[in-house]
């Protein structure tokens, strides 16, 4: 029963959301601590990446700072992607979990457990597979992405480690293959936890975003 359950809502797949759906999309304790202040990211990322400056406009150093703005854009928008997919990951582990506590016969949860461990290692595989751009940020090799504002002026946009291990989502195997009811609330803890990580990740790059969007509007406007 629990294993058809789990196919029913592996059936109800949504459809593609937003880059931004991590953040913006329906969490799941329900609220959001931390809220971004009212600014059309979506918008606002679509108009800065879809503009075409000629290559007369480049040779300006206010259209050098643009082109290193819709560079940085282009790659925080890659990496929200990448969370998003990340997050529907730890959402599907969530109903695989919670369906466990719904099984009686302990070879039942272990069977949900091995299909929860496929889905934590999921995680590490999309991180890997992750497009070079959402890599600078969230990706094996991430690093800090320095943006030129022009002159001596720099933005920084920090790396989130977003993988299971103790330093990233902290998402631990289910070593006793969900035996007990403690081990799969553990388990549960710990996807609250990594859920919450993954939004605040997308969260400050919503910010980055925010801030370099008003930063290439200004540039366009001056």
């Amino acid at each position: 029963m629990a294993l058809a359950m789990e196919k029913s809502a592996e059936d109800r797949k949504p459809a593609k959301r937003s880059p931004l759906a991590g953040w913006f999309g329906k969490r799941r304790n329900g609220d959001a601590d931390d809220e971004l202040p009212p600014l059309d990211i979506t918008g606002g990322l679509n108009r800065a990446l879809r503009q075409s400056p000629s290559s007369d406009e480049f040779a300006s150093p206010a259209a050098e700072q643009e082109k290193s703005v819709r560079a940085a854009l282009s790659v925080i928008e890659a990496a929200l992607y990448a969370i998003d997919q990340i997050r529907e990951t730890l959402e599907q582990a969530c109903e695989v979990a919670i369906s466990a506590k719904c099984v009686d016969e302990v070879g039942g949860r272990a069977l949900l457990a091995e299909r929860y461990d496929e889905l934590r290692l999921s995680v590490n595989a999309s991180l890997e597979n992750a497009e070079p751009r959402a890599a600078v940020l969230i990706g094996k090799n991430q690093r800090h992405l320095d943006v030129s504002l022009g002159g001596k002026a720099r933005y920084s946009v920090s790396p989130a480690r977003l993988d299971v291990g103790a330093k990233g989502l902290q998402l631990s195997p289910p070593r006793d293959a969900f035996a007990t009811y403690d081990e799969v609330d553990v388990a549960l803890d710990e996807l609250d936890r990594a859920l919450a990580r993954a939004d605040q990740a997308a969260a400050n790059y919503c910010r980055d975003a925010q801030y370099l969007i008003a930063r290439m509007n200004g540039v366009n406007a001056a």
